[in-house]
């Protein structure tokens, strides 16, 4: 399981899709909201395993 700190932007998409769905915004904007949520954890998942792959070719990379 990979653990990272939440990225800003998904926090910013949870909130906003709070604040939409108290103040009873339309079904297409609340949907929209939620499409926000998922690109910005799917964002951040690739971020962190491209970060991740690139810590691990550093570290077996030992010369002789």
């Amino acid at each position: 399981m990979v653990i990272y700190p939440i990225p800003v932007e998904v926090t910013q998409a949870r909130i906003q899709l709070v604040v939409d769905q108290n103040a009873k915004a339309p079904q297409h904007t609340i949907n929209q909201d939620l499409q926000a949520v998922y690109h910005a954890k799917a964002a951040a998942i690739e971020a962190a395993l491209a970060n991740l792959q690139t810590e691990e070719a550093s570290a077996l990379d030992v010369k002789v």
